[in-house]
C-alpha cells in the first residue's frame, strides 16, 4: 500500500513539473496577422511572425510619443535578427516602416529567395516632409533595449 501511494506522488509531482515547464510557450501562427489601431498605426505580420507583435507595438508607441507633427516619412526597411525567432530556415525577418498623415504603417515578412514572398508592400507617401522625427534612430535605440539586431536595407 505504501509503495502505491509513493508511486502516485511521484507521478503527481512529475506531471506538475511538466505543466510548469511546458506552460508559456507561444507557437507562431500560420496565418497572417493584421493589427490596426485606428488613427495610430497598422501592422501587417506574415504567418509565423505574430511573436514580433510586442516589439513592433512598442516601436509604434515610441515613435508616436517622440513625434512632433504628423508629417510623412520615407519608407525604412530593416533586416531584424531576433534570437526569439531565429530558425535555420529564417534567421531574420524583414521589417518596413513608413508614415503618412500621422498614421504609421509596419509590415513584417520572412526573408526568402522568392522576391514575391519577401517583398514589403508598405504604403509609400507621395510627398516626404523634411520635418519628420528621426524614426531611424528611434528604431535602433528600441531594438538595442530589446536585444534585437537591426541592419538597414536600402
Amino acid at each position: 500500500m505504501m509503495a502505491a501511494s509513493a508511486e502516485g506522488m511521484i507521478w503527481f509531482w512529475l506531471i506538475v513539473i511538466l505543466l510548469i515547464i511546458g506552460r508559456g510557450k507561444i507557437l507562431p501562427s500560420e496565418r497572417p496577422v493584421v493589427i490596426e489601431r485606428t488613427g495610430q498605426y497598422k501592422i501587417d505580420l506574415a504567418p509565423g511572425l505574430n511573436l514580433a507583435q510586442p516589439f513592433i507595438e512598442a516601436l509604434a508607441k515610441q515613435i508616436k510619443s517622440n513625434e512632433k507633427n504628423n508629417s510623412n516619412c520615407a519608407e525604412f526597411r530593416f533586416k531584424v535578427r531576433d534570437k526569439n525567432f531565429a530558425t535555420g530556415k529564417h534567421p531574420f525577418y524583414l521589417l518596413g516602416v513608413s508614415r503618412k498623415n500621422g498614421l504609421l504603417f509596419f509590415e513584417a515578412r520572412h526573408s526568402s529567395p522568392d522576391p514575391a514572398i519577401s517583398k514589403l508592400k508598405l504604403f509609400k507617401p507621395d510627398i516626404v516632409d523634411g520635418a519628420t522625427v528621426d524614426i531611424d534612430s528611434t528604431i535602433y535605440a528600441l531594438a538595442k533595449m530589446w536585444g534585437i539586431e537591426l541592419q538597414r536595407e536600402d
